[in-house]
């Protein structure tokens, strides 16, 4: 992931020396893009031996964002991915004496992941190339797809189709506080057009007092300015 960093870095770098000869450019302006992710995977460690594997990742988000000048903008993120995992999972042990170790139990499935995120953007120039950073917070809910227990069912009489049970599966899932920020790389296209690059790293805030899992991805975005 680190080359990734140092490509974006080596890219920005004739930016900064570009002439200011945007004009107005991307002040009071609204952004909107969509893009691709590539999001690498992590390991996390539990406790009494439990830990996480989350493998590499393909997903998609969009970001909405306000320019309030040719240089800072915020903006929001929403993002989609779903990463396959293997989860180790140890039972409590048990407190009477003599007892066999607890026992092991390993999850190997897909889970779904969305990130919503408030971000602010600082351009380092005013022209149409320029390298950019991010800093921001949201939140990250992870669904494992996994069921926490039995089948939940319910029924209602629909005035044209009668009486109709239905039943759902409850999964465990988890909401997390998450902060963290980006470095890239914009180039305004023409008819108000933009392609960006980042490199992004958000924390995930557990609580525990373990180490907190992060998130590493390389974003590609096409928007548009209006």
């Amino acid at each position: 992931m680190k080359k990734y960093l140092l490509t974006i870095l080596i890219l920005a770098a004739p930016a900064v020396s570009m002439a200011q000869g945007y004009g107005n450019g991307r002040a009071q302006t609204w952004d909107f893009s969509v893009g691709g992710i590539y999001q690498s995977g992590d390991s996390s460690a539990g406790q009494s031996g439990s830990s996480l594997d989350v493998d590499s990742a393909l997903g998609f988000g969009f970001n909405v964002g306000y320019n309030f000048n040719n240089r800072l903008n915020v903006s929001a993120d929403f993002d989609f991915l779903r990463p396959d995992y293997t989860a180790v999972v140890v039972s409590e042990p048990n407190p009477n004496p003599g007892n066999l170790p607890p026992e092991t139990t390993t999850v190997k499935h897909r889970l779904s992941q969305f990130n919503g995120r408030l971000k602010g953007t600082f351009y380092f120039t005013d022209g149409p190339l320029v390298p950019y950073v991010e800093a921001g917070f949201g939140w990250t809910y992870i669904d494992s797809n996994v069921a926490d227990g039995p089948p939940q069912g319910f029924c209602w009489w629909h005035p044209w189709w009668g009486y109709i049970c239905e039943s759902f599966v409850s999964t465990f899932s988890s909401t997390e506080f998450t902060y963290g920020g980006a470095l890239g790389l914009r180039y305004e296209l023409a008819g108000n057009s933009f392609i960006k690059a980042s490199y992004n790293l958000w924390k995930l805030d557990t609580g525990s007092e373990r180490a907190d899992p992060q998130l590493e991805s390389i974003r590609i975005e096409y928007g548009w300015r209006f």
